[in-house]
């Protein structure tokens, strides 16, 4: 497809050559089989992508599925994203679903109150933020990780260096109920820590304020540590 402008679909569409334009919007029902170059790309409808992306800035509203791989300076999600392949962006915000299958590098990840995430691989960001709800079964790597949220989150590895957990009630949703917990995690590596409503078989740290609400089979530290009388720890080591 000759590179212009922009383009507009506004019906049903299937695009079979390779897009290069400034300005994509689709508000009806497109697939593309080739891969797509732009500045800007925004989605009202639903669009179906079957080669490489690659954008300045790409927006949700309505859905999207990327089968190949995804290259942005910054996403959106206000509907529905499903990436299969290579995910790369300096920064996504969440404030609808967005579910990875392939790696995600980039720099913020920011997962709004109303937001979702669900991963299949790892999570690489200089910062992640989670107000909303996320489950992977992969990891979640970074140089900070906060959660100050009141719904129930499922993480299989934690790997980061600051790490902040907090309860934060919201009144359109019940929250979380005795013995239930804002995070659940197998294994948390990180230097500091600072959580509430945490579970996790076992967490390794520097220095720890272990919260109401916790429960780790398994704490090792090394240097300074308050528990809270409403937290559990089966097995506490210093090294």
């Amino acid at each position: 497809m000759e590179s212009f402008n922009g383009i507009v679909i506004e019906d049903d569409q299937t695009v079979d050559q390779r897009v290069d334009v400034r300005n994509l919007q689709v508000y009806g029902n497109a697939v593309f089989w080739n891969e797509v170059e732009a500045d800007e790309i925004e989605i009202f409808g639903t669009a179906r992508f079957r080669d490489f992306v690659s954008c300045d800035r790409i927006e949700i509203n309505g859905e999207a599925v990327v089968l190949d791989s995804l290259l942005s300076e910054s996403v959106k999600v206000g509907g529905v994203l499903n990436v299969s392949g290579r995910f790369r962006s300096d920064v996504v915000v969440v404030d609808g679903m967005l579910s990875t299958h392939g790696k995600y590098n980039g720099t913020n990840l920011i997962v709004r109150s109303r937001g979702r995430l669900e991963a299949s691989r790892d999570i690489k960001a200089e910062k992640i933020i989670l107000n909303g709800v996320a489950y992977s079964g992969a990891a979640f790597k970074s140089e900070t990780v906060e959660i100050a949220s009141c719904e129930k989150s499922e993480v299989a590895r934690i790997v980061t260096t600051e790490f902040k957990v907090k309860y934060k009630p919201r009144g359109d949703v019940p929250g979380i109920q005795e013995g239930e917990y804002l995070l659940s995690a197998y294994h948390i590596d990180t230097l500091n820590a600072d959580i509430e409503y945490v579970a996790a078989d076992t967490l390794e740290c520097e220095n720890i304020r272990v919260g109401p609400g916790c429960h780790i089979g398994e704490l090792i530290y090394k240097k300074e540590i308050e528990i809270d009388d409403r937290a559990i720890v089966d097995r506490l080591y210093r090294i």
